[in-house]
C-alpha cells in the first residue's frame, strides 16, 4: 500500500479536482489499484491518497502534467502497513474526520491500544474506514466518519470520551509526540477501478 499526500496551492482547488479523474486513470493504466481518498478543505487543501500495486517497487509515473501547476512540490509517496482497510461505501450525512499522529516509544504497544480505541469509537457511532502505518518515519494516519457535521464533534465525543473502557486507554498519549485532526470529504475513486 501507498500513501500519497500533497497540498494543493490556494485558489487552484477548483481546477486541481478537473484533474482527478484523469489522476486516476494514469495511475490504474500503470496498474495501480485506488483504495480511498480524502481532501482536506479547511485551510490549506491537502490530498491523502491510497492506492496498491502487485509489485512491491512499482515504477510511478509522472505525474499528470494537467495537476502539476495546482500542487506545491510537496509530494509525498511512502510504503505503509496497513492496519485497517473497511470496504465501506461514503455516505452524504457522514463527515470524515483525518487524523495524523507522529509517534514515539513502542509501536507495538501504540497499536494495541489503538485498536481497544477503534472498539469503542465504533461503540459511539465512529465507523472507522482506514488506518496506515509509516513506521520508518513514525506516522499513523487514519480516518473515520460519524453522523452530523463538523461543528457537532466535539458534542458527539465527550460520551465516548467518558466510556470508562475509552479513559482506561488514555495512555495512548504517551505514544503522541504530535497530531492533526481535520475535516475531509471523501473523493470518488470507484469507477477507476472498473
Amino acid at each position: 500500500m501507498f500513501l500519497h499526500r500533497v497540498s494543493i496551492r490556494p485558489r487552484h482547488l477548483d481546477d486541481w479536482l478537473a484533474t482527478w479523474p484523469q489522476q486516476l486513470h494514469d495511475l490504474q493504466r500503470h496498474g495501480f489499484t485506488h483504495h480511498q481518498a480524502y481532501l482536506q478543505e479547511h485551510a490549506e487543501p491537502k490530498l491523502t491518497w491510497l492506492y496498491s500495486h502487485p509489485d512491491a517497487s512499482p515504477a510511478f509515473p509522472a505525474p499528470v502534467a494537467e495537476a502539476t501547476p495546482h500542487v506545491f512540490g510537496n509530494l509525498v509517496i511512502r510504503p505503509v502497513r496497513v492496519e485497517l482497510l473497511a470496504d465501506v461505501a461514503p455516505l452524504p450525512d457522514r463527515t470524515v474526520c483525518l487524523r495524523r499522529y507522529s509517534i514515539v516509544g513502542d509501536w507495538q504497544e501504540f497499536l494495541a491500544i489503538w485498536r481497544r480505541i477503534v472498539v469503542v469509537r465504533e461503540r459511539y457511532g465512529f465507523r472507522c474506514l482506514f488506518a496506515v502505518a509509516d513506521q520508518p518515519k513514525d506516522l499513523f494516519t487514519w480516518a473515520f466518519d460519524f453522523e452530523g457535521d463538523w461543528d457537532d464533534f466535539a458534542a458527539l465525543q465527550r460520551p465516548y470520551y467518558r466510556d470508562p473502557e475509552r479513559v482506561e486507554l488514555r495512555r495512548v498519549f504517551d505514544h503522541m509526540a504530535d497530531y492533526t485532526l481535520d475535516p475531509a470529504r471523501h473523493l470518488a475513486i470507484a469507477e477507476a477501478n472498473e
